[in-house]
């Protein structure tokens, strides 16, 4: 069966290409193929919306590099051109929609891939396991976004994301200088965490794209130091190669590098090599930008909406904090491209998105903290120069702004969260913008927490901090202020003003035996400006008589608590260098079940059964405390039982499971 339209060709079997006319698209996005269709859980109804549908194809891209709003692509002038003068590519997109768009609520939910993969399902609606092509009902979750009526759209902006099923990238054009190949140098660095004899440093700082020009090359170099700020050492060229062992032999391979006396676990090696061809990277951006236009002013859109709303944590997040301050948020006609963004996990931090030889996948050095830091314009105290995030944004035309970090971000030495919100110089509180809402999910690591408490490496077990109640309850605040101009929950976090913010050295933890507490690592630092005067302030939030954040939002888990929950966490012996913190992962310390045991581990935090006294009374305090934040609009009302319901589960895994006779009611 063939169906012939003017936007394309329908096959059977659901493989379809929609190929959309020129005319009937704005010039940015110049066609969309959509190749295959298929109903969300069999056409399963969510609520008053109805059934969804999965669209997964490819949209193809044409900037002008004469256009104001492109001429801030990294070598965009470079790109090859069509014959219109304008610079082509293609991304893949996949999008969740409902069959009937009218029954949405008007929002496409951009969810900013990291490393090729979906987000939205997993930090909103609860479901697990949907990183590539979500099919079951775990993937799902419990359907809150489809319930609510948005579009889910994830277009391809990496060109280092893998290739792989599921994995969603673009394909970038290559700059050179009027045909010749242009060069330039990298230097990742990386940390094993166990000893080994060969290394594939490309899977913490993403270079496959990358390869070492000459691999045999005698100035490319290699060096080892001790922990983050050690002096480097060079290690002898004839000691190393690009080469990974198989079966016990040394195999040249450009992704991997082996070392004569092998790699130590917690030394950081930092590698500098010559590479070529970088692609166009800040073509992604624009994609992001003019799919969003696209689908919100051509009638003919596959996937029609009325606002668009972006969403990305960690990586994605600091891309977001770039799409603002390079003006990425209106598109080439002028016109508002986004409504608002959901910055998650960024911090103070930007990174390699859009500039030459860029590494969007980068895991390994997390020093992008740059100027400028705040969305409003003001002068960098070091070069004098006058910039902010959204200095390139017209005024009428700014985005509606949520920056959501967690106290991971505050005590990780690249994303410096505390600058958020004060000074550079750290000296005073800056307020909001008016367009922007700055919060702390206290007590919380970098990804949401998982229970029981998971091993990491670290000296104590994972932070179990889920934060994703607060996530949903943040959205709906921020979907409210969008669409109907109701002002969102307060910005939350700490103050100089009131104390909750303190410098490192002024934290006062409990003093609990046998916990290291983070009172000598290394600070964060800027890097844009010369190493001597690149140190920042280092500013982290008070903490309480528990060890956990003052101010901020403060889940139930952390008002009621049955342990303390950190931000940071310590390597561990298998890992070396154990005075290091381990990147984005946090702690728990479960708090002693009896006065008995207190006074047996000398632990001076009150005990669970002190504080409780039985189960009914946790609960009931845990039930006061959720109800709170669903009146603040920190979470969902609807939410509130559940979040009872998993405190009785923690409750019995710590009190009932260890001390039976001391579970209570």
């Amino acid at each position: 069966m063939k169906l012939h339209t003017r936007r394309g060709v329908w096959t059977a079997l659901f493989a379809l290409v929609v190929a959309l006319a020129p005319a009937l698209v704005r010039a940015e996005v110049t066609r969309v193929e959509i190749t295959s269709r298929e109903d969300v859980l069999a056409g399963k109804p969510f609520g008053a919306v109805g059934p969804y549908e999965k669209l997964r194809g490819k949209v193809y891209f044409a900037v002008d590099p004469k256009n104001p709003h492109d001429k801030i692509i990294a070598d965009l002038d470079l790109a090859p051109k069509n014959s219109q003068g304008k610079v082509e590519w293609s991304a893949d997109v996949f999008i969740i929609k409902p069959k009937d768009s009218s029954k949405g609520n008007g929002v496409l939910f951009f969810d900013v891939v990291n490393r090729g993969n979906i987000q939205l399902l997993g930090s909103f609606n609860r479901g697990t396991g949907a990183a590539g092509n979500p099919t079951t009902e775990e993937h799902f979750g419990d359907g809150l976004l489809m319930r609510e009526g948005y579009t889910l759209v994830a277009v391809g902006w990496e060109f280092d994301a893998p290739k792989k099923a599921g994995s969603i990238s673009m394909d970038a054009p290559v700059a050179t200088d009027n045909g010749k190949t242009l060069t330039g140098w990298l230097n990742p660095w990386f940390i094993p965490n166990d000893f080994m004899p060969a290394y594939e440093y490309v899977s913490g700082y993403n270079t496959r794209a990358y390869p070492p020009l000459d691999p045999n090359n005698p100035t490319y170099r290699l060096t080892e130091r001790e922990g983050m700020m050690g002096v480097p050492h060079l290690i002898p060229r004839d000691e190393w190669q690009f080469a990974k062992v198989v079966d016990g032999k040394v195999v040249p391979d450009v992704n991997w590098l082996w070392l004569k006396n092998g790699f130590k676990p917690g030394q950081t090696y930092q590698l500098f090599y010559e590479s070529k061809d970088p692609p166009v990277a800040g073509l992604g951006l624009a994609g992001i930008r003019d799919l969003a236009s696209y689908l919100k002013h051509d009638p003919n859109a596959v996937a029609p909406g009325k606002y668009a709303y972006t969403y990305g944590a960690s990586q994605t997040g600091r891309i977001q904090r770039v799409f603002i301050h390079d003006g990425f948020t209106v598109d080439e006609k002028g016109e508002k491209a986004i409504d608002a963004l959901f910055v998650q996990t960024g911090g103070s931090s930007l990174g390699s998105f859009n500039e030459r030889f860029a590494v969007p996948n980068e895991l390994g050095s997390f020093n992008q903290t740059k100027f400028p830091i705040l969305y409003k314009t003001t002068e960098d105290p070091m070069t004098g120069k006058m910039d902010g995030l959204g200095a390139r944004i017209p005024a009428g035309l700014e985005p509606k702004v949520f920056l959501v970090d967690t106290e991971s971000e505050y005590w990780d030495r690249g994303r410096v969260a505390a600058l958020r919100h004060t000074t550079i110089d750290g000296r005073e509180d800056d307020e909001d913008a008016p367009n922007m809402r700055v919060f702390l999910l206290s007590a919380a690591q970098h990804g949401s927490g998982t229970f029981p408490p998971r091993e990491t490496g670290g000296q104590l077990k994972g932070n179990t901090n889920d934060y994703r109640w607060a996530q949903r309850g943040l959205l709906a605040g921020l979907d409210a202020w969008v669409r109907k101009g109701v002002q969102p929950p307060a910005s939350k976090h700490p103050r100089l003003l009131d104390g909750t913010l303190v410098a490192r050295d002024s934290v006062k933890f409990p003093a609990i035996p046998g916990i290291q507490w983070p009172m000598n690592v290394a600070g964060g630092y800027r890097a844009d400006v010369p190493g001597p005067y690149s140190q920042l302030p280092f500013l982290v939030p008070k903490v309480d008589a528990d060890g956990m954040d003052i101010a901020g939002i403060r889940l139930p888990e952390m008002t009621v608590p049955l342990a303390t929950d950190t931000g940071w966490a310590f390597r561990g012996e298998r890992m070396g260098a154990t005075d290091t913190l381990i990147a984005m992962i946090g702690s728990n310390i479960p708090m002693p079940v009896t006065r008995a045991d207190r006074d047996r581990t000398k632990d001076p935090r009150m005990s669970i059964m002190e504080r409780y006294g039985n189960r009914t009374e946790y609960l009931r305090r845990v039930r006061e405390a959720a109800t709170k934040m669903a009146q603040d609009r920190y979470m969902l009302q609807g939410d509130v039982d559940t979040v009872v319901n998993d405190a009785g589960k923690r409750w019995d895994y710590l009190v009932v499971g260890t001390r039976p006779s001391q579970g209570g009611k």
